[in-house]
């Protein structure tokens, strides 16, 4: 992922750069359907989950909490709008280069925006600019990677006992960290990244609920900004 060429054109392009995430976020996505059905979820719920709500962490979050029968559902439903708060400003640095363009395809394209397509759309265009193909061809491949290894995770969850005993923390964070290092090439996209990475954890730590999720992307946001009007002023 780290060498962006359009030689075989934007399409073919974000097949090579896609692909191979989605590869790696497979344990991810096989463990969501693990413990949807070991919570008693069905075949045909997880997959409508994987295909409607379209999001692996806060999938992950809502299956998790629906182990504990007393979790009311108003609850999953505020933690899960919580993590995905950072859309927000995910769809803010977005909105520019889909202005002008039809609403079905903005809705489209809001509906493709998970962290991975955005990261690479995002990257990319640093170089070649937005393209509507490179984008949605990565929204494609993710959304049916994504639905289809929840449907390999249930055929297969059978043959694991305890899915909540697999270590799998690690998966989405080596994820996000592939997905953010082509973006640090400059002392103030560095800073972001630290202290991006410095709230988030003393926010884990010290912060109820995933609150910190979105306070460290705006204070990240913040001295990114800051550093850079402070370099460029000199």
């Amino acid at each position: 992922m780290g060498r962006y060429t359009d030689r075989g054109g934007p399409m073919r392009t974000a097949l090579s750069h896609s692909i191979p995430i989605i590869v790696g976020i497979t344990p991810f996505a096989v463990a969501y359907a693990l413990l949807g059905v070991s919570v008693g979820l069905l075949p045909a719920e997880l997959i409508a989950m994987s295909i409607i709500v379209f999001a692996g962490a806060s999938q992950m979050v809502a299956v998790t909490m629906l182990q504990d029968p007393a979790v009311p559902v108003t609850l999953i439903i505020v933690t899960t709008a919580l993590i995905n708060l950072r859309h927000l400003l995910m769809g803010v640095s977005m909105a520019p280069h889909l202005r002008g363009a039809p609403r079905g395809v903005q809705a489209a394209a809001a509906f493709f925006m998970i962290d991975e397509s955005y990261a690479l759309a995002m990257n990319r265009m640093q170089r070649f600019g937005f393209d509507m193909r490179y984008y949605f061809t990565c929204g494609a491949v993710f959304f049916f990677g994504w639905s289809l290894l929840t449907g390999v995770g249930i055929a297969f969850g059978r043959l694991i006992a305890d899915p909540f005993a697999l270590p799998l923390d690690f998966i989405m964070p080596a994820t996000f960290l592939v997905l953010v290092m082509p973006f640090l090439t400059n002392w103030p996209s560095i800073l972001a990244g630290i202290t991006a990475a410095v709230t988030a954890v003393l926010g884990a730590l010290f912060l109820p609920g995933h609150w910190y999720i979105v306070i460290a992307a705006v204070v990240a946001a913040a001295v990114g900004v800051a550093t850079e009007g402070a370099g460029s002023a000199h």
